[in-house]
């Protein structure tokens, strides 16, 4: 059996269980025996356990996730970072979106996959942890800690996800909110939902016990290294309101150099910035990128307003960031709406860039200029917004005594800048729950019941 073959008989295996966990509270039996010989099979070597690992990296590539859905897909409607055609003849999806009509049957089908996929991966992170101290004797050099202290981290990411999409922020309802299931084992009982302050709480646990085993030295930003498990620590602890920490975490980070930012514009992803990034398979992003850039929806960005985003005030046209092209021929000709990190600085749209950001070291600058404004601490906080805009071919300084209000604007514009396409907006203006009528661009009628919380499967 070859190694893809492999992954896939595990996922299948340990997903039966898996959901039974989270819907039933009757015994699971009938796959007891089957899953029992695919893990001794899996589990007999050391490349048993970096299958697994790969498993999950594939599955959050997928469509339901961050291969579509959880990036430049869904959620980015959801964020405002598409302003274009937006009308029902976009689909019903991205309409529904865009009206925060998160009970609706479309967004509630996707909301229903980014649940049980999120699940089975943390599923299959579970098996791999259980069955890593009986199988200590297979790892090599420090292999043992390298694979435990990556699934830990993962999966304490893949909690901290279902949490921002399916329980109110803690700016919203507090801690105390029956949030999510946070899974340490595969169980074949119910799971009751853990708390908002809980589920963090596991979050950060996991986190720590993750960076007390990872290197250093590891920077494959590919893989969840000890970097992503404290760009994450610091994006927990600001969800938390625990700015102390989080502006401690982003810090460090920043202060470390190991990923300086960009020199030049040749890679608008700005891939070597990343803390943790997918690398989704060129097929699986060629046939995805035409579902969302497409130029019989056109969505995508307007003209007017990335020249508002990019330009006006504090902005300068020379932005890198300020690249768009056409969908359809992945070129920068006329009114350009699709942002052109996606394809590359290709003239073929076919030729689409394949890292997936889902931890940028920009993320904290960031983090630490709002936990520097927060303190009053104007000068630091305008300083580091400065260091990226001059990576971004921005080079105008910020008025250094701007007021905190205009500063936290300043933060929210580079948000927007960096992150546009990326999913990420959503969660920023969740976690400050943000007003719905003071979202920017999109101008269409919010359903009465307009929420950032997505509906958990029944």
């Amino acid at each position: 059996m070859n190694k893809s073959m492999r992954v896939t008989k595990l996922f299948y295996t340990v997903t039966a269980l898996l959901l039974l966990s989270l819907t039933a509270c009757k015994k699971w039996l009938d796959l007891e025996t089957p899953s029992q010989v695919d893990q001794d099979a899996i589990f007999s070597k050391e490349q048993g356990f970096e299958d697994v690992l790969n498993g999950v990296y594939l599955q959050m590539g997928s469509q339901n996730m961050y291969g579509r859905d959880m990036s430049y897909g869904l959620l980015s409607v959801l964020g405002r970072s598409y302003d274009t055609t937006i009308t029902s003849a976009i689909g019903k999806l991205y309409f529904q979106g865009a009206q925060y009509n998160l009970q609706d049957d479309s967004v509630r089908i996707i909301a229903r996959n980014i649940w049980a996929e999120s699940y089975k991966s943390i599923g299959n992170i579970n098996n791999l942890l259980a069955n890593m101290d009986s199988h200590k004797q297979l790892f090599t050099g420090t292999n043992y800690n390298t694979i435990k202290g990556e699934a830990l981290g993962l999966r304490a990411f893949l909690h901290f996800e279902l949490l921002r999409l399916f329980a109110p922020s803690p700016a919203a309802a507090g801690f105390t909110v029956a949030a999510i299931p946070y899974m340490t084992k595969i169980s074949p009982y119910k799971v009751v939902s853990a708390t908002t302050g809980a589920v963090l709480d596991s979050c950060i646990a996991d986190l720590k016990v993750s960076e007390s085993l990872l290197s250093e030295s590891n920077l494959k930003t590919y893989r969840f290294t000890i970097w992503a498990t404290r760009g994450l620590l610091a994006r927990i602890y600001l969800y938390k309101g625990d700015k102390e920490h989080a502006l401690s975490y982003a810090r460090a980070l920043i202060n470390s150099r190991k990923f300086p930012l960009a020199d030049g514009n040749s890679d608008l992803m700005f891939s070597k910035e990343h803390l943790f990034s997918l690398y989704t398979s060129q097929n699986n992003i060629t046939n995805l990128y035409p579902t969302v850039f497409n130029p019989d929806l056109s969505l995508g960005f307007s003209p007017g307003n990335q020249t508002s985003l990019f330009v006006a005030g504090s902005g300068l046209s020379s932005d890198w960031r300020k690249s768009f092209v056409d969908p359809k021929t992945g070129t920068a000709i006329g009114n350009t709406i699709a942002p052109r990190k996606f394809y590359n600085n290709s003239t073929s749209p076919n030729n689409a860039n394949t890292a997936t950001p889902l931890i940028r070291v920009t993320e904290m600058y960031y983090i630490a200029a709002e936990c520097a404004a927060d303190n009053n601490d104007i000068v630091y906080a305008t300083d580091l917004l400065d260091s990226v805009r001059w990576h971004r071919n921005v080079k105008k300084d910020l008025t250094a005594n701007l007021s905190t209000d205009s500063l936290n604007t300043e933060i929210r514009k580079e948000y927007q800048k960096e992150f546009l396409g990326e999913g990420q907006m959503f969660f920023f203006y969740k976690r400050k729950n943000q007003p719905f009528a003071s979202l920017p661009y999109t101008r269409v009628p919010l359903v009465a019941g307009a929420t950032y919380v997505f509906e958990k499967p029944e």
